[in-house]
């Protein structure tokens, strides 16, 4: 078991999502985003786990990301020792216009695959020159 401090300085509150490769036993590790470190209340569900070999998973993701309404929090995760080795969780904690800004990243990142893979050219220089200007500001 183990218990580790989540803050994004200077924000009053943050969103949060994980990888979509994480992968836990369902029920048996997990994590849970406390208030403080006294574990009276939390944020969101109180277990986060599961998708070991396709079982049922709760994660947020950054199309649905948990909001928590502070700058701080404490991360707990607990694991059984029997449960074994899977890949694990990463989790991602931003404010809300970071959020926004890899959202809209990935989105485009997305169609600027498609129209790779359809030979769109034009549409693909005009989508890597909108990214590259993103990326500079």
């Amino acid at each position: 078991n183990d218990m580790k401090p989540l803050e994004l300085p200077g924000h009053e509150s943050m969103l949060v999502w994980f990888d979509p490769q994480t992968k836990t036993w369902e029920d048996y590790d997990y994590l849970t985003f406390w208030h403080d470190e006294g574990k009276a209340a939390h944020y969101g569900e109180k277990k986060y786990s599961g998708g070991r070999d396709g079982s049922l998973k709760n994660w947020p993701t950054i199309d649905n990301p948990l909001h928590i309404p502070a700058g701080k929090c404490t991360v707990g995760f607990v694991s059984s020792r029997y449960s074994g080795n899977d890949w694990g969780w990463r989790l991602t904690a931003a404010s809300a216009s970071e959020h926004a800004k890899q959202r809209t990243s990935t989105a485009v990142k997305a169609v600027l695959g498609l129209a790779k893979e359809k030979g769109h050219t034009a549409c693909v220089a005009l989508l890597e020159e909108a990214m590259n200007k993103a990326h500079e500001e």
